[in-house]
């Protein structure tokens, strides 16, 4: 009976949280403002877990349109920070991380949203991903 009474809080609680969700008005934002510095409610960020010895350029502001997940041509990074080694930089720092930078003969492996990867470039160039990807980069070769 104690669990029947538990069980039947819960459930009630997580209905009328539900219900208030559901019935409040939702307003668009606009698509070019990030609060926190492009995290969404603190915590959704793109995140490099930089687990190597060595400092990963990131980028915080990538100013040009340019496909996620994907190489590019172009350097359009506004502003540059360092991911330290051995740390988790962008969720943490309420940061959001666009890009990171791969120096020509340089590669790093690790996984991005849980997919192994390898980052090579055929010279210096720039790796975009998206707001609510994690990157780990493992080791360099």
């Amino acid at each position: 009976m104690h669990l029947r009474t538990r069980l039947g809080t819960v459930i009630g609680a997580g209905t009328l949280l539900t219900t208030a969700l559901v019935s409040t008005p939702a307003h668009a934002a606009p698509t070019d403002v990030h609060p926190m510095g492009g995290c969404w409610a603190g915590a959704v960020c793109g995140t490099i877990f930089n687990n190597t010895t060595h400092n990963v350029k990131v980028c915080l502001n990538w100013n040009s349109a340019g496909t996620d997940q994907a190489y590019q041509p172009k350097a359009h990074c506004a502003s540059v920070a360092y991911a330290k080694p051995h740390s988790v930089y962008g969720a943490p720092q309420h940061k959001d991380i666009d890009a990171f930078y791969i120096p020509s003969g340089t590669a790093y492996y690790g996984a991005y949203s849980g997919i192994p990867k390898k980052w090579t470039h055929t010279r210096s160039g720039w790796w975009k991903f998206s707001d609510a990807t994690d990157v780990h980069i493992d080791w360099t070769g």
